[in-house]
This record gives structure tokens, sequence and C-alpha cells, in this order.
């Protein structure tokens, strides 16, 4: 998936002096080029929606009404050049709470052994920066800060870094997740108040029913449903499965694509061991129909609210095919966890050729059929997983990076994944068990743990790294 860039504005704080000195008009044109680089450094890694130069009252004025009436990921307040802490209050209620980093702005990679008069002028951006800095604490702002020239690599990362977490800090205020037909009731360590959810972190709720389920599955074309079932055929092995058990399961996980791409969600946190799921259809729905794929659904499970929103919140960080993982056992010897989860699972993350449809192992004997069930082990490659909780106090978050080993799979049954920690597996167990832990975790490949930290102190979700 492509990941659009996070978009970005920029404040440049200026004292109205340095663009007025008509007696050094070197030192105006080099603070216009130095902006002008400022600029086309972050526009290779951001989208820079729009800037302003902020260096008297009536720019002031100007930059406050805009900044009021853009959406952004982040606003940047660049300290170029010394000026004045006065124009901060005003950006400050002009942010309204809403992501800022402070640029403290460099115009060398390395200090001049001589500093002419002009450049000293040029290089005052940190005067104006510490300056600013008291000013923002004093009045309770939460910031990042960076301090460089325009063409060094970390100043750009960082701003990357930050902007990439604060853009799905805002998708996920605006983000729907559907729960789908209710919350798991035989656990309560994944227990979500929804209203608290969307209060807090901003997803809206929708409940959904088996009945709409029901109407979406009936009402799709016979031609969309010859469609993926023939494409099941083709790009899967068929093991132990009825032609009409093949059919039934395809027009079920294809009637959830479709309901959820009608109301218009972002997740479907669906309740797979739901008994009335059962009962109406005789089979678990556990297909993944590429359409959520083309729309960008993704598909939680157990009506876990939590692991539904760290799912959303990893997939909008990595765009990587995401997986829902609990744990079953482990080896200390050799570090690793292997665990996964039954229900629709993205097989992008599948070994590539090595996917498979069989009986769905858990309700073949208790369903009306034997079910239709997408089996594989996950391919190799860097990993990170994440869990939300939700605990009395508020949220909280943990993280552990690893590597998915190129292993033949492990175990019958359920789609899963062999895990090597970076870190020792005695000290993630000690980790988990002094924070508080569910059993649902998120998996995406790539490691993603300086954006997850980011992201968190961003919402102020406490997050546990283990390493």
């Amino acid at each position: 998936m492509s990941n659009p860039k996070p978009e970005v504005a920029l404040i440049f704080l200026r004292a109205e002096w340095f663009d007025s000195v008509v007696a050094l008009p070197e030192l105006v044109e080099l603070i216009r080029e130095d902006a002008e680089k400022i600029e086309n450094s972050l526009k290779k890694r951001l989208d820079v929606k729009q800037s302003w130069v902020v260096n008297s009252h009536a720019s002031l004025a100007k930059a406050a009404a805009g900044m009021k009436n853009i959406e952004v990921d982040l606003f940047v307040l660049v300290c170029q050049v010394w000026s004045e802490d006065f124009y901060i209050h005003t950006l400050v209620d002009a942010l309204a709470g809403r992501p800022v980093s402070v640029w403290c702005f460099l115009p060398w990679m390395r200090l001049p052994e001589k500093i002419p008069f002009v450049q000293v002028l040029r290089g005052s951006g940190a005067v104006g920066a510490l300056e600013i800095l008291g000013t923002l604490t004093n009045l309770g702002v939460q910031f990042s800060f960076v301090s460089g020239a325009a063409d060094d690599p970390r100043i750009m990362e960082e701003l990357a870094i930050t902007a990439s977490a604060s853009r799905v800090r805002r998708l996920l205020r605006q983000a729907r997740i559907g729960l789908l037909p209710f919350r798991n009731e035989q656990m309560q360590s994944p227990f979500v108040d929804e209203f608290r959810l969307h209060h807090e972190l901003g997803p809206t709720i929708e409940y959904l029913s088996v009945r709409q389920l029901t109407k979406a599955a009936v009402q799709t074309p016979q031609a969309d449903l010859d469609a993926f079932v023939a494409q099941l055929r083709e790009r899967f092995p068929i093991q132990g499965v009825r032609n009409e058990t093949l059919v039934q399961a395809g027009r079920v996980s294809l009637g959830m694509a479709r309901l959820a791409v009608e109301h218009k969600l972002d997740v479907i946190s669906y309740n797979d061991i739901a008994e009335e799921v059962h009962q109406v259809f005789g089979l678990r729905p556990a297909l993944y129909p590429p359409l959520l794929v083309e729309k960008n659904i993704l598909v939680g499970l157990e009506g876990d609210l939590g692991a539904a929103t760290a799912l959303f919140i990893l997939n909008r960080l990595s765009r990587s095919a995401c997986f829902f993982v609990e744990f079953w056992f482990w080896d200390e010897s050799e570090n690793i966890l292997v665990g996964g989860h039954a229900g629709p699972q993205n097989p992008a993350v599948a070994v590539e050729n090595q996917a498979w449809i069989s009986q769905d192992y858990e309700f073949a004997q208790s369903d009306r059929s034997e079910g239709a069930h997408l089996q594989f082990i996950a391919h190799p490659g860097k990993v990170t997983l994440l869990q939300l909780r939700s605990t009395p106090g508020g949220w909280q978050a943990i993280v552990i990076s690893g590597e998915s080993l190129a292993v033949p799979p492990r175990l019958e049954g359920y789609p899963h994944v062999v895990i090597r920690l970076d870190a020792p597996l005695a000290g993630f167990l000690a980790s988990i068990s002094r924070v508080g832990t569910t059993q649902h975790w998120i998996m995406a490949f790539g490691d993603w743990t300086t954006q997850l930290k980011r992201f968190c102190e961003l919402t102020g979700i406490p997050l546990e790294i283990v390493t």
C-alpha cells in the first residue's frame, strides 16, 4: 500500500528587524534563501501545505487565522533567526492542542572557524529557540524539538517520524470501527468501554447485527460471489471442504466485506465465536475477500475494540499487512513464541504460494457444516507487535520487536507465526506481567518502535517498550 506524505504547515519565526534592515540587504537575502532551502528539504519527506512568516503583529494575525482554518498533521515552528516570544501565546491558541514541533534552525552543518557579523545574525535562531522553549513550557504545550541545518538528515527523519505519528493520531480521531455483533463476553481483560474509546482516542463505534450481515450476504451479486469463489480455487489448494460449504463461506465473508464498505468502516471488529453467527450461517466466515484490501478495511477479531484500535494504529503507521495474534506457547531455550488466531486473516501475511483452505478445525464438529478456513504460516522478516489495553486508570500500550522465522508450518488448525524476539523471552514475560496484558497482539512487518513511541507521546498513552 502506498503511504501518502504527512501534511505539515510551517511558521517561520523572525523579528521584524531581520526582514527590514535596509543597511544589510545581504542578510535579508540569506534569510530568504534559508527559508526556501528549509521548505525544499522538508518537501522530500513531507507535504508542505502552507507556510507563514511571523515577524509582526499583522503577520501574526494572518498566520493565526490561517492555522485555525487548515487541517494538517503537524505544525513546525521554525526558529530561523531571533524573534520575540510574545508571538507564542497567539500561536498556541491557534494550534488548539494540535501537534507541534519546534525547529531550532542553524545555517551550517559544521560551525565555521570565523563568523562575520551578517552570519552571526543569520545564525541567531538558537537565541530565539531557547527563549521560546521556556514560554511554551510555561503554557503547558507539548512539543517535540529538533535542532540543526536544513540539510541534516537527522532533522528530516525526526520531523518525518513525528509527522507520521501525528497523521495517524488525526486519522484515528476520524476512524470508524464496526462491532459485529457485540463484544466477546467470555473474557474481561480485553474489555473496552466504546464511549470512553471515542471520547479519549477518537474512533466512532458502529454496532452491526447478524441480521445486517445476513442481508448483505443474501444481496451479494451472484457474479461477484462466483468470481470470488473462482479466485479462491485458483489461488489456494482446497483440502476437505465441500463445494457448497466453500460457496456459503464465500458468500458470508463477501457479505461482511460489503457491509463494511456500505458503512464506511476503517475496521470491522468481528466476534468470530459469537453463537448467533454460527447458528445463522452454519459456519464461521473466515475468508478474506480482496474487497477488504481494495478499500483498505481491516478485520479485528473476538470483538476486541482495543485490539481493533491497535490494528488501525499499526497499519496506518506501517502500511503493512497486519496479523491478529495470540500466543499459545513458547520455547525459552530458542527464544521463540508461536501464535496466531482463527478468523479472517489477511493472506498477504502468508509465505507466498503456501496458503491453503481447510475445514474450520475449531467448529467443524459443532457447526452445521465443516466450514472453510484459510491456513498459513507468516512469511519471514522483521516484525513489530503492538497491544493496546484499556485499564481502570487509562490506556496501556506494549511494544515488542522480533523476527518472523522462515520455518515450515509449526502447528495444525490456525494461521500462525513463529517469532524470535529481540528481547529475552523471560524479560518479555516479566514486563507484560508487571504492567498487565491481554492475550491479543497486532503484528506488522518492519520495525515501527520509534514511530509507536512518538504516537504514544502525542496521545498520552503510557508505553512499555520491551527491550
